[in-house]
């Protein structure tokens, strides 16, 4: 699912999938009013824009890792019941079926005393994550509309025929070489492109680099320094990987038994990442450098604030008093 997600992100900037529009609408005020903040410095903007959106989605990470102490909390349960009916152990499938529907009928019935939901693992963050960067991704993709304000979607065929547009990203392109396209659209759309959104697309462009790199690029080996911003993800995906990884593996020692699918997923996830840094904008890149570092920071709070060890321990209380009241409330029923 998180593989589908970024790949649908990288894409949706090309195609500019009309669903995704209102939420570059909102991101593109957020940034704006960030810009403002920060004298128009672009990226301590998205700095602090990343935080602002982990900070978003703080509690639904908290409410994840409850429902992971939840799910660990009664898992020597469920293997003491697969144990008992130990289906795959029985060779004639008769035998095995009716087992397996008496395994199920007990898990569900542990489930029920539990106050456990099964299919309900916590994706939530991580689909609230997808939906950030798609979001990102297109204020990237799309600065001129959605954060200068300039209406390029309702004119955008006659502008490009008049800069004789040929490439893939109509307005990150328009950005890169305005200082060619400036005067032709002052002189074509006089309504849209006036002197003061002509100084702001300017002084945006201006704030789009780090040192000598243009950050609307995007990076290629062949293109020198520019490599800095894939590799930083790379590395920032793994620690925040990593990070996740002894967290869980501290919390939940059962997560031993599954140490080479763990170490499958700590090398894909990265390298997938890395992959996708070569295939959109480098402030695309930045973004995700920055939102691993502080999702690294978060784990580090939540492992320290928030230890899964007392999430069980409240866990076992809150099921204690549901499960009584449950009990209660069935005996009142029946008294009556």
């Amino acid at each position: 699912m998180y593989f589908d997600f970024i790949t649908m992100a990288a894409k949706s900037v090309n195609s500019g999938m009309a669903f995704l529009k209102p939420l570059y609408w909102v991101f593109g005020r957020c940034m704006e009013a960030l810009l403002i903040v920060f004298n128009d410095r672009y990226f301590l903007a998205l700095i602090v824009f990343t935080i602002l959106t982990r900070l978003v989605l703080f509690p639904f990470n908290l409410k994840q890792q409850k429902t992971m102490a939840k799910t660990n909390r009664i898992q020597p349960k469920i293997q003491k019941i697969q144990k008992k009916y130990n289906v795959n152990a029985i060779t004639d499938p008769k035998q095995r079926q009716k087992a397996n529907a008496a395994m199920q009928e007990e898990m569900q019935a542990l489930y029920a005393r539990e106050g456990h939901n099964p299919m309900n693992m916590g994706c939530g963050p991580m689909a609230f994550q997808m939906v950030f960067l798609m979001g990102i991704i297109g204020i990237i993709y799309y600065p001129i509309e959605y954060i200068l304000n300039v209406d390029i979607a309702s004119n955008a065929d006659a502008i490009a025929k008049a800069i004789n547009f040929d490439g893939r990203y109509f307005q990150i392109e328009m950005l890169q070489n305005f200082d060619k396209y400036k005067d032709i659209l002052a002189t074509e759309f006089p309504k849209l492109f006036t002197a003061e959104k002509i100084t702001a697309i300017e002084n945006y462009k201006q704030h789009m680099y780090i040192g000598s790199i243009d950050m609307t690029q995007v990076p290629h080996w062949k293109d020198g320094i520019i490599v800095i911003i894939p590799i930083l993800c790379l590395i920032t995906s793994i620690g925040s990987t990593i990070m996740s990884t002894l967290i869980q593996k501290k919390n939940n020692p059962a997560m031993g038994q599954q140490q080479g699918q763990m170490m499958v997923m700590m090398l894909m996830m990265p390298l997938f990442s890395f992959y996708i840094a070569f295939q959109v904008s480098a402030a695309v890149g930045f973004y995700w450098c920055i939102s691993n570092v502080v999702a690294i920071v978060q784990q580090l709070v939540m492992a320290k604030f928030f230890p899964p060890k007392k999430n069980i321990a409240r866990q076992m209380v809150e099921n204690t008093i549901e499960r009584r009241s449950r009990e209660e409330s069935i005996k009142m029923a029946k008294s009556k």
